[in-house]
């Protein structure tokens, strides 16, 4: 074939082919190199492999996950948070697997309708917007996590042990977030309601409330003689000078909220403007004092809010102590190297 070219064209074509297989072989053997390190094995824990591809789709939820993560050592590099992240997870998986824990799509329905059911839904997308308000997180991401999070409370049921807080623990809790745990309010109320719905009385009533307004201004101490009197329509307030003894924000909210709202922005001392309540009456308050709702009154609510924290830091606590019972490898040169790992040494217990 090649007799009718001359020697040179013979010679160039060799090299030519010669240069094309390794231009292929190299890019075959860059291809198979690329695929490699996509694949590359970072650890084993247990019988479950945790690949670069792992790492990489594990990031970008780690970085969702990371304001809610209560036990992250930030001066530790990103890579290795997510590896620890990746670790941890599968020594839930490996646990929850010789526990006989099985979480598949079902248990997922059945776990949702479990949830949409105790808070009184029935629409699914009612249920997605209402985990969103609650969890503060995507609903995708929170489906994302409810397999761990149905993992971790059944472990916690029969396998980490937890201790409520101690009394001690609810009375610093309380005496350093007084702020959050709303307040109970004194007040006076004044409420004049109209005799019908015309024009003419809506007018009469607000002018009369407002001249109430400007009287009590003059004159602070005039407040309860006038809700004392007939000044005063309702009967029940009437009898009472208005007062309205110790009553929370949040119990008041529930059955008056224009008074609540009124009540948060008067100060100890002061009258509010004129507005109208649910009832279509003309109002006015005077906030007769304010002090943090009791102790007792949210106790329960404190030691709910605080298991909940010392179960997430148990738990966590206790993933880490339980990767001593799960066999893990680790091959990652940046992890070993933050967490001095000697090279030779290929099976850890890690802290």
């Amino acid at each position: 074939m090649f007799g009718v070219f001359p020697r040179s064209s013979t010679v160039y074509l060799r090299k030519f082919f010669l240069l094309t297989g390794i231009v292929c072989l190299s890019a075959f053997n860059s291809s198979v190199q690329s695929a490699e390190s996509l694949n590359k094995i970072i650890a084993t824990v247990g019988n479950q492999s945790i690949s670069e591809l792992d790492f990489d789709d594990a990031q970008e939820k780690y970085q969702k996950l990371t304001k809610y993560l209560k036990n992250e050592d930030m001066r530790k590099s990103l890579r290795t948070r997510v590896i620890d992240f990746l670790i941890d997870r599968a020594v839930v998986d490996s646990i929850s697997e010789d526990e006989s824990i099985q979480v598949n799509e079902k248990r997922l329905e059945s776990e949702i309708e479990k949830r949409m059911e105790y808070m009184g839904l029935t629409s699914r997308k009612q249920f997605e917007k209402a985990v969103e308000t609650s969890s503060g997180m995507s609903y995708e991401l929170w489906y994302t996590e409810l397999p761990f999070q149905i993992k971790k409370t059944q472990l916690m049921q029969y396998k980490v042990p937890n201790h409520p807080p101690s009394d001690k623990d609810i009375r610093a809790w309380y005496a350093q977030n007084k702020e959050k745990v709303g307040f109970e309010v004194q007040y006076r109320q004044i409420a004049i309601s109209p005799t019908n719905d015309s024009m003419t009385e809506e007018s009469r009533i607000h002018k009369e409330a407002t001249e109430i307004k400007k009287s009590i201004l003059a004159d602070p101490a005039s407040f309860s003689l006038i809700a004392g009197s007939p000044r005063n329509t309702d009967a029940i307030l009437r009898a009472r000078k208005g007062l309205m003894d110790w009553v929370s924000s949040f119990e008041l909210y529930k059955t008056n909220r224009s008074v609540a709202t009124a009540v948060a922005s008067v100060p100890v001392g002061a009258v509010s403007e004129v507005f109208r309540d649910e009832r279509k009456r003309y109002c006015i308050i005077k906030v007769e004092g304010k002090r943090p709702t009791p102790l007792e009154n949210v106790r329960q609510g404190i030691v709910n809010l605080l298991s909940k924290e010392k179960e997430d830091e148990t738990f966590s606590k206790w993933v880490r102590e339980s990767r001593s019972t799960v066999p893990i490898q680790i091959f990652d040169d940046v992890y070993k190297k933050e967490n001095k790992i000697p090279d030779q040494q290929e099976t850890f217990t890690l802290d």
